[in-house]
C-alpha cells in the first residue's frame, strides 16, 4: 500500500480533511477509477472528516487553554492565576462621602445610631441606586439642637448573605453565589455550638503570621466568575467545628455605573428620626467593574513574582496596579535616577482614570497599602504626572479627483486618525511618541491623500498668577534643538527659535511672548511692524536637558486658559522618562488641507 503523502496535518478545515482522504484512496489501485462524489462511500469520508475535524478542534481547545497565554475561556485563565496565588480583582463599588444633619423629635436625646446597611437612594441618569453604610455609627456632635456627623462614606450595592453548614464528612465549597461581589466587604461568621458561640473571622491575605488558633479566612477564585472562602487547615488558621453554621456576608454592586452620584436621600429613617439633610462632601467614585481576562493575563504573573512585597520599582507598580482598578497608569523610579538624586526613596506617579492629578485622599490610602509591604528603609514619594502635550502642524496635500470629501471632511478625519493614534500609542507612562507613525496615519487617513509635511513641537500648560513675579521651572526632559541662528534683540518675526509661547499682557504691553535668542537667553520680545522687539532678558534655557528657567517673570494676563510654552525637541522620536506622561488634544492639532489634480 502505497504511503499516505496527502496527509493535511496543519489545517483544520472539513473540506481539507475530506480531500486528502479522497486524495489518499484515488491512488490506490483499488479505487483508482472510483467516483468518491457519488457513491456510498462519501458518506463514510464524511465521517471519517468529520471524526478527525472534531478530534482536532478538542485537542487544539484541550492546548489552547492549558497556558495562561493562549486561554480564551475565563475559567480557564482563572484556574492558571489561581495557580500562581493571583486572585482577580472583583467588582467595586464606589463610593461617596456625605454629612448628616439630623433634627431628633426628642430635645433630650444625646445619640444617633447608624447601623450598618443603612442606605440612601441617588440616581445616575435614568438609574437609581443604593448606597449603605458599611459599619455602625454613633453620632454624639449636637450643635442647636440637630445632631451633625462627620463625613460618613456610604458604598453603593445592596448586603446579601450567603449560609453553609459545616460538614467534613461531606467537604463543602463557600461559594459566594452573586458575581457582583466586591470582595472587599465580604465578612464571614461562624456559629459554633449550637449557636452559642459566635466566632468573626477576618480576611487574610497571606500565611504569615497566622497559627492554628488564627481565625482567618481565604478567598479565591471559583468557577463561573464566583469566588469562594477558604478556611484553615488546623495548622494555619483556626478550623471551623463540625456541624459549625458558616454565614459570609458581602456587599454588591453596580461597577461604575454609578459613579459620579452626588445627590442622596434616605430610604426611610435613621435611629427612628426623619427630619434628615444630607450634604454631599464628594461625589460616587471609584466603582468599577471585575477585572477582564487581558489585565488578568498581565497582572498574575507579576503578581506572582511581586509576592505580596515592594522591592524593586516594578513591584510598586505592579501592587498598585493589581489592587486599584482606578488607576489609569503608574510608574515607579528609584532615587537615584532623580535631579537631584534622593537616595533611599522611590518616587511613584500616578495617573488615575477621568482624574488630573492625585487627589490627597487617594495618595495616604496608596501610601498606607505601601508602606506594609515596602521595606523599611524605603520611602515612597508619591509625585503628580508631569503632561507634556504635542502641537502638531500638518499640511496635507490629497488628490481632489480620487475622493468626494471636501476640504473640511478631510481636515476632520486627518484630526480624529491623529487623536486616535495617540490614544493608541500615547497617554501613559514610558511611551515613545515615534514620528513616521504618525506621519503613517494621516497618509492612512483616506486614499486621496497623497502626502503630508509635519511637525512636531513640544508644550507645556501653565497657569501663572497673575500680576506676581514668579520664578518658574519647566522641564521638557527631552533634549531641544540647538541648530538655530543667534538672533538679535530686533529680528523678523518669522525668524525660526527653540523657545516661543502663546500671548501675554507684560508691564501693559499686550502681545508679548517668550523666545530664546539661540544662544540659550530666554526673553520677553513684543511685535513692532513685521520685527520682535526685545523687552527684557527673563530667564536661560539648557538644551541639552529641556530646562527653561524663569526669573521674575511677572505676567499680568494670557490669552486662553492656560499660557503655552512650546519648545522644538531635538529629535522626531520623543520618550517620555520617570512620571512624563506624552499626549495629544485636538486644540493642538493645526491641519491644513491643499488640494491638487491628478
Amino acid at each position: 500500500m502505497a504511503s499516505n503523502s496527502s496527509i493535511i496535518l496543519t489545517q483544520l478545515d472539513f473540506t481539507e480533511y475530506k480531500n486528502s482522504l479522497k486524495t489518499y484512496l484515488s491512488e490506490q489501485e483499488e479505487f483508482k477509477d472510483y467516483d468518491f462524489d457519488g457513491s456510498n462511500l462519501s458518506v463514510l469520508l464524511d465521517i471519517l472528516a468529520y471524526n478527525t475535524y472534531q478530534n482536532a478542534f478538542y485537542l487544539n481547545m484541550v492546548s489552547n487553554e492549558m497556558f495562561l497565554d493562549s486561554a480564551k475561556l475565563r475559567d480557564s485563565v482563572i484556574s492558571h492565576a489561581k495557580e500562581l496565588n493571583y486572585l482577580p480583582r472583583s467588582f467595586t463599588s464606589a463610593k461617596a462621602t456625605v454629612q448628616l444633619r439630623i433634627t431628633p423629635t426628642d430635645p433630650n436625646k444625646n445619640s444617633i445610631v447608624i447601623p450598618k446597611g443603612t442606605s440612601f437612594i441617588s440616581r445616575v441618569d435614568d438609574f437609581s441606586y443604593t448606597f449603605s453604610t458599611d459599619e455602625n455609627l454613633v453620632v454624639t456632635n449636637k450643635a442647636n439642637g440637630v445632631f451633625v456627623s462627620d463625613g460618613i462614606t456610604i458604598y453603593e450595592g445592596n448586603y446579601l448573605s450567603d449560609t453553609y453548614v459545616v460538614n467534613y464528612n461531606n467537604p463543602l465549597i463557600y461559594k459566594i453565589n452573586n458575581k457582583n461581589v466586591d470582595i472587599s466587604s465580604v465578612a464571614v461568621t461562624v456559629l459554633e455550638d449550637n449557636g452559642s458561640v459566635t466566632q468573626e473571622y477576618s480576611r487574610a491575605t497571606s500565611l504569615f503570621g497566622h497559627n492554628e488558633s488564627s481565625k482567618v479566612f481565604f478567598l479565591q477564585p471559583g468557577i463561573g466568575d464566583t469566588y469562594e472562602v477558604v478556611f484553615g487547615d488546623g495548622v494555619v488558621g483556626r478550623r471551623p467545628k463540625n456541624n459549625a453554621i458558616v454565614i459570609i456576608e458581602y456587599r454588591t454592586s453596580n461597577g461604575e455605573l454609578p459613579n459620579g452620584a452626588n445627590r442622596f436621600i434616605p430610604s426611610g429613617r435613621i435611629d427612628n428620626e426623619s427630619n434628615i439633610t444630607i450634604t454631599t462632601l464628594t461625589a460616587a467614585a471609584d466603582g468599577a467593574v471585575a477585572e477582564d481576562l487581558n489585565s488578568i493575563k498581565f497582572n498574575a504573573p507579576r503578581a506572582f513574582t511581586t509576592q505580596e512585597r515592594a522591592v524593586t520599582a516594578e513591584d510598586y507598580e505592579n501592587l498598585l496596579k493589581a489592587n486599584y482598578p482606578e488607576i489609569n497608569a503608574v510608574t515607579a523610579y528609584g532615587g537615584e535616577d532623580a535631579t537631584p538624586p534622593q537616595f533611599g526613596r522611590i518616587f511613584v506617579s500616578v495617573d488615575l482614570t477621568d482624574v488630573d492629578g492625585l487627589p490627597k485622599i487617594k495618595e495616604d490610602e496608596y501610601r498606607r497599602f505601601l508602606r506594609s509591604r515596602s521595606s523599611v528603609a524605603m520611602e515612597p514619594l508619591f509625585v503628580n504626572p508631569d503632561y507634556t502635550y504635542l502641537a502638531i502642524n500638518s499640511l496635507v496635500k490629497y488628490n481632489i479627483n480620487r475622493t468626494g470629501l471636501n476640504p473640511e471632511d478631510l481636515r476632520t478625519f486627518v484630526i480624529d486618525g491623529i487623536l486616535n493614534y495617540a490614544a493608541a500609542n500615547l497617554n501613559s507612562f514610558a511611551r515613545t511618541f515615534r514620528y513616521s507613525r504618525l506621519v503613517q496615519a494621516i497618509d492612512a487617513t483616506d486614499a486621496s491623500i497623497i502626502s503630508n509635511d509635519t511637525t512636531v513641537n513640544l508644550i507645556k500648560y501653565l497657569t501663572p498668577d497673575l500680576g506676581v513675579p514668579l520664578n518658574l521651572t519647566i522641564d521638557f526632559k527631552s533634549p531641544l534643538t540647538q541648530e538655530i541662528p543667534l538672533l538679535g534683540d530686533e529680528h523678523p518675526i518669522i525668524d525660526v527659535h527653540g523657545i516661543t509661547s502663546t500671548p501675554f499682557t507684560y508691564t501693559g504691553i499686550q502681545n508679548c511672548v517668550l523666545e530664546d535668542n539661540g544662544d540659550g537667553i530666554v526673553r520677553i520680545v513684543t511685535p513692532v511692524g513685521a520685527n520682535h522687539k526685545k523687552i527684557v532678558d527673563v530667564g536661560t534655557v539648557d538644551y541639552d536637558t529641556g530646562v527653561v528657567r524663569l526669573t521674575n517673570f511677572n505676567v499680568q494676563n494670557y490669552v486662553g486658559t492656560a499660557l503655552k510654552i512650546y519648545a522644538e525637541p531635538r529629535f522626531r522620536d520623543i520618550t517620555a522618562v520617570q512620571n512624563v506622561i506624552l499626549n495629544i488634544i485636538e486644540s493642538d492639532v493645526n491641519i491644513t488641507i491643499e488640494q491638487i489634480r491628478e
